[in-house]
């Protein structure tokens, strides 16, 4: 579905021909983007069909969000130049601008004299044209605001922003404060009071941003809205700006404006609670460096990082410490990825292990476990690493089936030089359990062959082999 199109009555040409009814009528009070998007859509209803005819190239191209190009349509099918027919996906229709011209409403000559004489005088640096004073009389008829108090509108907006002001800066502003029941001279001056007090405390929140700018009436609109609906109180709108500004970031108020939505949707109200979130995101921020670098990654911006692991973690009850003592493992047996990481993490929360102490056990544990089976295999004559056929035997034997070490060093000593010793030195156990031999003695009475005991040795540190056997162990965990 194409985004602009010609009306039936909208004469097709192969060159975007712009109408003088446009220049003259329109153009001067339009507000920039609005002319742009105009133009381009113009450009685009001479081929309807071109795949570059939607919302989202003519937000591209113009640099803007698809949110501001559709308030550009809506502006516009005000004026009567465009028709929305729909909104998903969005479409335009271009309508011929002699029958915009028509849908201007008539009043009774003279009825606005006065105010026409007051308005021109206000905004003396041009020359106001039928269709500004035509939604100036619209606001007066349809919003039943004053006369006398849209002239006191129009001077408060000329006042901040110069004579040249845009009138639809200027209905913008009288709509608004309509709709907080601004009608009569009184409330303007009222409004205009409150805006007032309200300039003063914007002046704060500038000089804590470090910004020496006057304040403009969207500045006192936020503030406004801060106060009232998001409930902050200024103490705390002044400090949150003083800490952007002494970080040096963005000092810019919408900046401060889209965090401040952030921290109440977070339902973040005081300064403690926002300066303990933004402390706990500064110890997450360098902890998240801190493991992606210990599994050798790298990312530019690491937001998605701590929302999606580093808080999952936090919450599950893992240290800083243990985390990056396991990406250092990690590295080390080249699971390099977030996603395996958090496998891991996954598997060791499964077994209880949260604490760098209960890691550090579990590992002594598993090593010194998988050392007593390399003894074993090497007494065997078994060159190979150890491998989880290897634990499962060993932990039957001894977990299972309950026989001691020394034992096991007789079956041992039976199996050496045998063909698939491994299994051959089950079956001798299989067969002690079976006829309840439970120690040296009686195993040796079951046997003619002298068993030597078996010494085990202890390892002090993790050798990549020993860290394969218990990422190998690991992943017969489930999560």
């Amino acid at each position: 579905m194409c985004l602009c199109k010609y009306s039936s009555s909208y004469i097709i040409n192969d060159k975007t021909v712009v109408d003088n009814i446009f220049i003259n009528n329109f153009l001067p009070e339009a507000p920039d983007l609005c002319v742009k998007v105009y133009l381009m859509g113009l450009s685009k209803c001479a081929n309807s069909i071109a795949p570059d005819n939607n919302l989202s190239n003519f937000a591209n191209v113009l640099n803007v969000s698809e949110c501001e190009i559709i308030e550009a349509f809506n502006y516009w099918q005000e004026q009567g130049v465009v028709q929305i027919i729909n909104t998903s996906p969005f479409e335009v229709r271009f309508n011929p601008l002699n029958a915009s011209l028509g849908n201007i409403k008539k009043y009774k000559i003279g009825k606005y004299a006065d105010f026409n004489v007051q308005v021109q005088e206000i905004l003396n640096k041009r020359m106001i044209t039928p269709t500004e004073f035509s939604a100036y009389y619209n606001i007066i008829e349809d919003l039943h605001v004053e006369p006398e108090a849209l002239v006191m509108i129009i001077k408060y907006c000329a006042g901040l922003k110069g004579e040249n002001v845009s009138y639809p800066y200027i209905i913008t502003v009288a709509k608004n404060w309509e709709k907080e029941g601004v009608h009569t001279c009184e409330d303007v001056e009222n409004k205009i009071t409150e805006l007032g007090v309200l300039d003063d405390k914007v002046t704060l929140v500038l000089s804590a941003l470090g910004s020496k700018r006057k304040a403009q009436l969207e500045d006192v609109q936020m503030l406004n809205r801060w106060l009232g609906e998001l409930g902050f109180d200024l103490n705390t709108i002044t400090a949150v700006a003083k800490r952007l500004s002494a970080k040096k970031t963005k000092t810019d108020i919408n900046y401060l404006n889209n965090l401040l939505n952030k921290y109440y949707e977070m339902r973040l109200k005081s300064i403690i609670e926002i300066e303990d979130y933004e402390t706990q995101k500064e110890n997450m921020t360098k902890l998240a460096k801190k493991i992606v670098q210990g599994l050798g990654l790298h990312y530019e911006d690491l937001t998605k990082v701590i929302d999606t692991y580093i808080i999952k973690w936090a919450q599950m009850g893992y240290t800083d410490e243990i985390l990056i003592q396991i990406s250092d493992y990690c590295f080390k047996n080249n699971v390099r990825t977030l996603d395996a990481y958090d496998r891991v993490v996954q598997k060791l929360y499964k077994l209880g292990i949260v604490s760098l102490e209960a890691f550090n056990e579990y590992l002594n544990d598993f090593v010194a476990w998988d050392e007593k089976v390399k003894v074993l295999l090497e007494q065997l004559g078994i060159k190979r690493y150890v491998n989880e056929y290897d634990r499962d035997f060993y932990k039957t034997w001894t977990e299972i089936w309950g026989f001691n070490e020394d034992v096991i060093s007789v079956a041992t000593s039976l199996s050496i030089g045998k063909a698939n010793a491994m299994q051959y030195m089950n079956k001798i156990l299989a067969s002690w359990k079976s006829k309840g031999i439970t120690n040296v003695e009686q195993a040796k009475a079951n046997s003619s062959v002298d068993n030597s005991s078996v010494q085990t040795k202890k390892s002090d540190k993790y050798t990549k082999e020993q860290l394969n056997s218990f990422f190998s162990n690991l992943d017969e965990v489930e999560i």
